[in-house]
């Protein structure tokens, strides 16, 4: 099923909204200002927290902890070094791989040589717009998520160069 992620523009924080296919309002993303973990918070549309994102503070490579609201750690997703935008995510003892383009506009979420998730940025945007296509809904809530991360790490490193 195919998802769509827009950023805010002109907001305080960082601000998204997931929309399905046809359009409608799923969850929103909210980042904490002045938040020395960069806490960022997956909520449903009433507000309620389905998933949270804190950096992992004195790491070499950016990542991030995913948490439950029970501030239970579901999952760790990290930069891989190299020229391309790479990343790992681990859950549990399950290792997924997220493969980018050299420009990071396309990615692509595997378990080994099965794609899950393939995601397309829009490059002309009024903000961070990306198309994000799951095969399995199972785990849409927190794929998307690590979509969210993404962003905020590849973002981070763009504040750190300029």
């Amino acid at each position: 099923m195919k998802y769509y992620l827009k950023q805010k523009k002109f907001t305080f924080k960082d601000k998204f909204t997931v929309k399905d296919e046809a359009g409608n309002d799923l969850f929103q993303v909210q980042g904490k200002v002045f938040s020395m973990k960069n806490k960022i918070d997956l909520m449903n549309m009433d507000g309620s927290t389905v998933l949270s994102a804190e950096k992992k503070m004195w790491s070499f490579m950016s990542a991030y902890f995913i948490l439950s609201p029970h501030n239970e750690q579901i999952a760790l997703v990290k930069r891989k070094f190299g020229f391309k935008p790479n990343f790992s995510i681990t859950m549990g003892n399950e290792e997924l791989t997220v493969s980018g383009s050299i420009f990071g506009h396309q990615f692509v979420i595997k378990d080994g040589d099965k794609e899950l998730v393939r995601i397309s940025k829009k490059i002309i945007s009024w903000g961070d717009a990306y198309e994000v296509d799951i095969e399995d809904d199972r785990n849409k809530e927190l794929l998307l998520f690590v979509v969210i991360v993404i962003d905020q790490v590849i973002e981070e490193a763009k504040r750190r160069n300029n």
